[in-house]
């Protein structure tokens, strides 16, 4: 999530005649994207370049390898440049020094890099920098020549849903949880726009929410690689009507029903905003929950209700016809004792206004949930350590569901400018995907815990710079990971 385990803080212009939705009942699409069946990405994706070529190829190619000069560099120190570690290792001396490193200046760092499970290349240029006593900023070229979209439908080979939640809590460029330092690793359009997040009225976006070519670019990703829900990290204040935020989900569904179908939205109830100055007069101060009428109205009036209002049923991702929510403990809610009777005067609220009771799955950070359909751990580093997954029964409907957190890196967020140590809890690697989506096979449902977070460093989406073992991973590496598991095609 936004802010860490310690402290909780993750758009298609054309008819739509059945989308009951809204406080009005009625949904208007966005204009701003415009698809048509079975047509992939729409056009404005691909601007009219030199670059076409290589946006439409099917793999991924690596720039060529970094062969200098052997140059200072007069600004910022190119952290992603060099492929191979001693490339890469020559490259930064060079740009920090001027100068070429000695072999075992090179020899050293590259086996650290290959060998030395946390240790990452923002470590070493970070660790040369100091042996040259310089304070050096920092910037991340892109390593790869081509950027693939992907568009494919997956056919399912198993009985399992996979989800993952999904975060947009960042303004990009370069403001709020967006800085390049502050992430681990780095999609398009953080800090350029970037022509996959096109929309018809521009040829490129930015990696932001407010884009509405973010959703369709993630949506269609997350459709390839297998999953077929995700769940939106909802604060509160972010999906009010008058943010436009959850009306571009629902336009970009609306677009992939032109595109085959097949992906759909649950809600992840992300607490932490209650009591924070970020979320402004609409959630402070927290509720108490045990006043259970006055916390049930501000929780679901502020967070559910708007949420489902705004998200046509057709697109809600339901357990056998109730729509899901996870409800995530932050801290900020107390006393735990009274989540129970909060939610279930919650449901019953639900129930009242769409006809519907939904299934939701409760944190343990609030204890033993009476209300709950079923419980989660979010922190699956620390509450299993050896499987990696929270791998239980639920409450209602005798299902089994499983969540994981699969990836982590905070260095950057939660302590800016250190180099990373083994105390650091730091997994680069899609090894623990790989083993949870085995753990995990026979599982009605796996979460994964997340999707896109960036700062926390647990997100599986594309990104162009992760790097485990040595090398540079396609950017789509762990999407492919789940694909393999999931899909027959």
């Amino acid at each position: 999530m936004a802010y860490g385990i310690s402290c909780r803080a993750a758009w298609v212009g054309f008819a739509c005649t059945a989308c009951a939705c809204g406080p009005s009942g009625t949904f208007v699409p966005n204009a701003d994207l415009v698809i048509g069946p079975d047509s992939g990405p729409p056009s404005a994706d691909v601007p009219e370049s030199s670059d076409q070529a290589a946006l439409d190829a099917s793999t991924f190619a690596q720039k060529p390898e970094w062969s200098g000069p052997c140059v200072a560099s007069p600004g910022a120190i190119d952290v992603n440049l060099g492929n191979s570690p001693e490339s890469f290792v020559q490259a930064a001396y060079c740009q920090i020094n001027g100068s070429a490193p000695s072999s075992a200046t090179v020899a050293n760092w590259a086996n650290q890099l290959r060998t030395v499970s946390y240790f990452r290349r923002i470590d070493v240029v970070r660790s040369l920098c100091q042996e040259a006593g310089k304070e050096c900023a920092l910037t991340y070229s892109d390593p790869w020549l081509t950027d693939v979209l992907r568009a494919e439908t997956c056919t399912k080979k198993t009985t399992r849903d996979v989800g993952a939640v999904m975060m947009f809590f960042f303004t990009c460029p370069g403001q709020l949880n967006c800085g390049l330092d502050w992430a681990n690793t780095h999609a398009w359009g953080m800090n350029v726009a970037d022509a996959i997040y096109a929309t018809a009225s521009s040829p490129a976006g930015y990696y932001a929410p407010t884009n509405a070519g973010f959703w369709l670019r993630e949506f269609l990703d997350a459709r390839y690689a297998g999953l077929q829900f995700v769940l939106p990290n909802v604060y509160g204040y972010d999906i009010q009507p008058s943010t436009g935020e959850a009306q571009n989900i629902e336009a970009a569904l609306t677009a992939i029903d032109a595109m085959g179908g097949g992906f759909k939205v649950g809600l992840f109830n992300d607490t932490w905003a209650w009591g924070q100055s970020v979320a402004g007069p609409l959630q402070n101060p927290a509720p108490d929950l045990s006043n259970t009428e006055a916390a049930a109205q501000s929780i679901y009036n502020v967070q559910w209700k708007p949420f489902f209002q705004q998200i046509s049923r057709p697109h809600w991702y339901t357990i056998n016809g109730a729509p899901l929510i996870y409800f995530y403990n932050a801290g900020t809610l107390s006393p735990p004792s009274g989540a129970s009777a909060v939610i279930l005067r919650m449901k019953q609220l639900f129930q009242q206004d769409f006809g519907v009771t939904p299934f939701v799955d409760v944190d343990r950070g609030y204890g033993s949930t009476a209300s709950a359909d079923a419980q989660f751990s979010w922190d699956t580093f620390s509450a299993f350590p050896s499987t990696h997954v929270d791998l239980e029964a639920t409450i209602t409907g005798g299902l089994t569901f499983a969540n994981s957190m699969v990836k982590w890196d905070s260095v950057g967020r939660d302590t800016p400018g250190a180099i990373a140590t083994a105390t650091m809890r730091i997994f680069k690697g899609p090894e623990i995907l790989a083993q949870v989506l085995q753990t995990a096979a026979d599982a009605n449902l796996l979460l994964i815990e997340t999707w896109n977070d960036l700062g926390e460093g647990t997100g599986i989406t594309r990104n162009y710079d992760y790097y485990a073992n040595g090398s540079w991973l396609p950017p789509d590496a762990f999407m492919n990971e789940i694909r393999a598991a999931q899909c027959s095609n």
